[in-house]
């Protein structure tokens, strides 16, 4: 009996000796059981914001960027990458709410703001306030965009923004063409970057990013605005935190994320740190193999695919544009009994569709330029992977 009992405790031990944690690679989307955060505290009211520095580390880079402090840029990001662009959005108690398909997603659309810097790309400013997206809205007659808000001005519950003048640049937009927006991954409908100083020009604007019931709610484009262009229901979903970090997801009628309060820690650092101009050399490098992504073997027919789908993209926007003029030209129309009036409307709509056609022209002459660069980039480098683990 004392052999048998001794002989089972050697193979539990012998069999625990031999489990080891085998990482996940960059495209994978499951989470580890216990992440570097589980370790160091036993619970999650205790978290403050250090905890971002460690989770965020294995995603990208964390640099020295004044006057922000400590910024993060993503790595595995695709050349035409920008912030809330990989995930779909849901309406819940909290208003429009962002479900990101980003492993890190939890964490950089949900607190702090992302602004952008020639040098280093895309970087996301660290904040402890929680919200269902920190973003501003644009919305027309054809189409719903949103971008994220820059940083360098804090939400204050109770208070909000203030009276801040919000001042966003062309390239920080997403549009859509409405009937797309309720799309669950929408990266695969954004519009080229080309078209969005023409969207601009004719969509309302509008940072509607409130606090009800204690509780920061981003009451974004009218509901009944969305059902109209996309000609579907807007499901209301309840939203339910999650015991762990882990992939926003839907469960029912239930949106779960894991949306922890977390204190302000003035004394934290990432454990890696670089600075400004290290990291602009280290991100212009072409010879650092850490740093950019080895090409693949078909990344020039992928990119050749990407082109396509932006071509057509813009094609059928500007499409959608121009019917859209012509619908309500036919609505003003009809409400006239005058020919002359009748015949007025139709030199005005005439002259709108020869302008935009214009523009247009100017649209595509602007993405085939960016197009054959982003070719000649593909053929001589690797595309930017902005991280670096090591």
């Amino acid at each position: 009996m004392k052999k048998t009992i001794g002989f089972l405790i050697f193979v539990l031990l012998f069999g625990a000796a031999c489990i080891r944690y085998v990482p996940y690679g960059d495209s994978g989307r499951s989470y580890p059981r216990e992440s570097p955060y589980d370790r160091d505290y036993g619970r999650y009211d205790d978290l403050d914001s250090s905890y971002f520095f460690d989770h965020l580390q294995p995603y990208g880079i964390w640099v020295s960027f004044r006057p922000y402090g400590y910024v993060w840029i993503p790595g595995n990001v695709g050349y035409k990458w920008r912030p809330y662009s990989h995930g779909h959005w849901a309406f819940t108690d909290y208003g429009w709410t962002w479900v990101s398909l980003e492993r890190w997603g939890w964490i950089a659309y949900h607190y702090g703001r992302w602004g952008w810097d020639r040098g280093l790309g895309w970087f996301w400013v660290p904040d402890v306030v929680w919200g269902p997206a920190w973003v501003a809205w644009r919305w027309g007659d054809a189409h719903i965009g949103w971008a994220p808000l820059p940083p360098g001005g804090d939400f204050i519950p109770g208070r909000g923004f203030g009276r801040r003048q919000w001042d966003i640049p062309g390239h920080y937009w997403n549009f859509v063409r409405g009937r797309d927006f309720l799309d669950r991954d929408l990266d695969r409908w954004i519009l080229p970057e080309e078209r969005s100083l023409t969207i601009i020009n004719q969509t309302e604007f509008d940072v509607n990013l409130n606090v009800r019931d204690r509780r920061v709610v981003n009451d974004g484009v009218d509901v009944e605005h969305v059902r109209r262009l996309t000609n579907r229901a807007v499901e209301k979903y309840s939203l339910k935190e999650a015991p762990r970090a882990g992939e926003d997801r839907q469960e029912g009628r239930d949106l779960v994320i894991f949306k922890p309060e977390i204190k302000r820690n003035e004394t934290a650092r990432p454990k890696q740190v670089i600075e400004q101009d290290q990291a602009v050399q280290r991100l212009d490098d072409e010879q650092r193999g850490r740093i950019y992504r080895r090409v693949a073997r078909d990344e020039n027919q992928a990119l050749r695919e990407d082109h396509d789908q932006e071509r057509r993209l813009m094609r059928e926007s500007q499409e959608t544009e121009i019917n859209e003029v012509r619908r309500k030209a036919d609505v003003e129309k009809a409400k006239v009994q005058n020919s002359t009036e009748k015949q007025k409307v139709d030199e005005q709509v005439k002259s709108r569709v020869a302008e935009l056609k214009k523009k247009h022209e100017e649209e595509k002459a602007q993405m085939t330029q960016r197009q054959k660069a982003e070719e000649e980039k593909t053929k001589k480098a690797p595309v930017r992977k902005k991280i670096d683990k090591n």
